[in-house]
């Protein structure tokens, strides 16, 4: 933010002491799209944290990217070495979006700017997870469903044989939209080319999700408190839970860009636009094989609607006069 101050501050020392060519006044509107590598900031959650929280007959309540892909084969010494274990696996990455900006802009003065607009941010790609269980009769699946149910238990053979085989899929998707307001500084560089800055508040309401599937069997509770989990299913049974988690706010945005005119009254832009926004979120689950593996009912996480991207854009001056 500082720097930006100081951007701007130095933009009109510029224009005040220049002899450059003073920018268009009037209304103009713009289109701008960029892109998005690291839609809700989840991508860290996604690719190499997962969630442990009390966990599956696997480990993690959430399994990551690279979890799942050293589960794949396990060495395991107490059985006599290596042990095919998760197959089927599908890296979900982190959730990439299109964000795309309509924006109104009054340019007055021969130097300031203000903007309103609206800007939609959604995801094209990533975040979709999946593995395979082995089979029942695998002796790594075994040795940690019969440690996780308790080898004494009466459910432990059911409890394997649910989740002998099993799809577990995991679905991570995110979106918002915002309502920018920027002032700024506009300094014409020569006859068609313009450099500016400016700094705002930002409407913003957007959220994070997760849905997964897979058999129940892989999280219970201890119902009988003898510190083993007791699976009380079908050895069909599955579930599916979804935990969605929003926000909405007013955050601060600011941006940088230039612009270069390509036909009368028609210019290209770059720009790097910045917007802050989050906060944190709750929500309830449904189904008991997720309060099983996160231990709770009720779940909090943040969500991080902060961007900084670079938008490319079309900027067209209206023949409009105010």
């Amino acid at each position: 933010m500082k720097k930006l101050l100081v951007v701007m501050l130095a933009m009109a020392v510029a224009v005040s002491f220049g002899s450059m060519a003073m920018a268009k006044d009037g209304l103009s509107v713009d289109l701008g799209f960029a892109y998005n590598p690291n839609g809700a900031d989840m991508g860290k959650t996604i690719m190499k944290d997962g969630e442990t929280a009390n966990g599956t007959v696997i480990g993690d309540a959430i399994m990551s990217d690279n979890t799942m892909q050293s589960m794949k084969k396990l060495y395991v010494p107490a059985l006599g070495g290596d042990y095919a274990f998760l197959s089927g696996v599908k890296e979900g990455g982190t959730m990439q979006g299109l964000n795309t900006a309509l924006r109104l802009r009054y340019d007055f003065l021969n130097m300031l700017f203000a903007r309103l607009g609206f800007v939609y941010d959604y995801q094209l790609v990533g975040g979709n997870q999946e593995y395979t269980l082995p089979a029942a009769t695998n002796l790594v699946l075994q040795s940690w469903a019969a440690d996780y149910y308790g080898a004494a238990d009466a459910d432990t053979p059911t409890a394997i044989a649910n989740l002998g085989g099993k799809k577990v899929k995991q679905t991570w998707s995110y979106g918002y939209w915002a309502v920018p307001v920027t002032v700024g500084i506009n300094v014409p560089v020569a006859e068609k080319y313009n450099i500016y800055a400016g700094i705002g508040l930002t409407y913003y309401s957007g959220y994070w999700q997760l849905e997964m599937s897979g058999p129940a069997a892989l999280a219970a509770t201890d119902n009988d408190l003898d510190t083993d989990a007791d699976f009380t299913g079908t050895a069909t049974s599955t579930f599916k839970e979804k935990a969605k988690f929003e926000v909405s706010g007013v955050g601060f945005n600011w941006t940088v860009g230039a612009s270069a005119e390509v036909m009368s009254d028609l210019s290209v832009f770059v720009e790097l636009d910045a917007t802050t926004g989050g906060g944190m979120a709750d929500t309830t689950f449904k189904t008991n094989t997720a309060k099983a593996a996160f231990g709770i009912s009720k779940i909090y996480y943040p969500v991080n609607l902060s961007t900084q991207l670079v938008r490319f854009g079309v900027n067209y001056k209206l023949p409009v006069q105010l």
